[in-house]
């Protein structure tokens, strides 16, 4: 273990990245499909999805201005 850097904290700071960053652009992008889609459904899928996807915006500006 090296005691400049804390692997394990690096290593949560890594996939929790990876799973907002790739998580919300997946979920906007199925936010785009059902709005193209023109169906009810689909555009109330989408709305939830937008939503989601703000919630992780403002989640994201809270945490990093939180001091």
């Amino acid at each position: 273990m090296n005691s400049y850097i804390d692997l394990d904290a690096l290593w949560k700071v890594l996939v929790a990245s990876l799973l907002a960053g790739a998580g919300l652009a997946a979920v906007f992008s199925l936010s785009l499909v059902g709005l193209s889609s023109g169906h009810t459904a689909g555009r109330a899928g989408a709305a939830l999805c937008l939503l989601i996807v703000a919630a992780g915006i403002v989640l994201g500006l809270y945490v990093m201005l939180a001091k």
